[in-house]
This record gives structure tokens, C-alpha cells and sequence, in this order.
């Protein structure tokens, strides 16, 4: 009798140029009083910044530097740590990775962030401070020409979504390339959602090891 072949025995599928994202749910472990009084800690320092501002619709904090605060530090830390890690797991070669922009955003009811990039970076990333899970942070296919022609899909998956979202879940923390294309979808919970957002950067060389591809920063 003939053998019959399945697909997956006669072709290797590869997927190539792949977009890296991370997500680490309990980003900050709740196991002890003092990991939990980080949280409590950072949301107060939010909270008391956000009572006293300027302006009502979208607010931000006005300066990015929470990473150089102290009620941040063991956070900062913890970013630092995992940012490291997400590289080394890439297969990148880095002297450092230094934090160059933290800030905290706080959305009421309707409120949304549109499609944005973090340019000048290299890794970003956000975390639930406060969520109950009535919004996600979407991302778009970074490829101009990919919904050139686009079939129709059985289903939406990882292999063909042209968009995929990712719920703003509490205590979760989302990185990814600072290049990517994302936005945040309307608040439709009646609950302010917090989260602290980042930019990172590589220290020392960067690009390929030949003269025109190399730069130090």
C-alpha cells in the first residue's frame, strides 16, 4: 500500500523575521508582606500625582523618570532583570541595558491611547498596575505589504492575525520591540486603569561586527 504523507512529514515550516513579544503574568511575585507592599507603594505615588493635575483626559505623568524614583527602585530592577534576560534569550550580545524613560498613564472610562511607536529604543513595555481586564493593548503587523492580499481565515491565530490583542490584566507585564506599531483600546471599565510604561536601551556596540554596520552608544 502506498504510504499517505501528512503535510507536516514532507515540509519543514520555519517562521522567519519573527516579532518577539513577552508576557509575564505576577510580573511582581505577591509571596511576601514587602512584594506586596511594592504595588501599594507605587499606586499611592501615582494616585497622589494624579489627584493634583493639570489636566483630566489621559493624564500622564509629566516627567518620564520613575525609574530614578525610589518608590520605584525595586521595580526598575526588576525591568532591568527581565529586559537582560528577554536578550540573552534572543541571542543578543549586550554590554547593558539601561531604562531611559519610565512614566506612569492613567485612563478613565472612555479613554484610549492611538497607535504609536517608541522610536529611539530598543525594547518597551507596560505594566497593570490597575486593571480588571476591560481593555487590551492591540498590535499591528509591522510589515506594510502583508494585507496586500489577504485570504480568508478559518480562524485568527498567531500565523495570520494581521492584529492581536492582549488583555490589560493586573499585576501583568507586556514587552516588546519599541518599533512595534500598538495602541490601547477605550477603558470601558468605570475604574481609573493604571499602568507604568518604559523605554530601554543597549549600552556599548550595536549592529553588525563590519565597519558601516556598527555604531558605540
Amino acid at each position: 500500500m502506498e504510504k499517505v504523507y501528512k503535510w507536516c512529514d514532507m515540509i519543514e515550516h520555519q517562521q522567519i523575521f519573527p516579532t518577539n513579544l513577552f508576557l509575564i503574568d505576577e510580573f511582581i511575585p505577591q509571596s511576601t508582606k514587602s512584594e506586596k507592599q511594592v504595588i501599594d507603594i507605587m499606586k499611592k505615588y501615582i494616585s497622589d500625582l494624579w489627584q493634583k493635575r493639570d489636566y483630566d483626559n489621559n493624564w500622564q505623568t509629566k516627567s518620564a523618570d520613575l525609574h530614578k524614583k525610589k518608590e520605584f527602585h525595586h521595580f526598575s530592577t526588576l525591568v532591568i532583570k527581565t529586559g537582560k534576560d528577554i536578550c540573552k534569550t534572543l541571542g543578543y550580545d549586550i554590554e547593558d541595558l539601561v531604562i531611559t524613560d519610565m512614566w506612569a498613564n492613567v485612563l478613565k472610562n472612555t479613554e484610549h491611547h492611538p497607535m504609536h511607536t517608541h522610536s529611539n529604543n530598543f525594547l518597551s513595555g507596560t505594566y497593570y498596575l490597575q486593571s480588571d481586564q476591560k481593555s487590551s493593548i492591540v498590535f499591528h503587523d509591522p510589515r506594510p505589504a502583508a494585507d496586500v492580499i489577504v485570504p480568508r481565515k478559518k480562524e485568527t491565530n498567531t500565523l495570520n492575525a494581521s492584529l492581536l490583542s492582549y488583555a490589560s490584566k493586573q499585576n501583568r507585564a507586556v514587552f516588546f520591540p519599541a518599533w512595534l506599531p500598538h495602541w490601547v483600546q477605550q477603558n470601558k471599565s468605570n475604574n481609573k486603569r493604571i499602568s507604568i510604561a518604559w523605554n530601554m536601551q543597549v549600552k556599548g556596540q550595536v549592529g553588525e561586527h563590519h565597519e558601516f554596520q556598527s555604531a558605540n552608544i
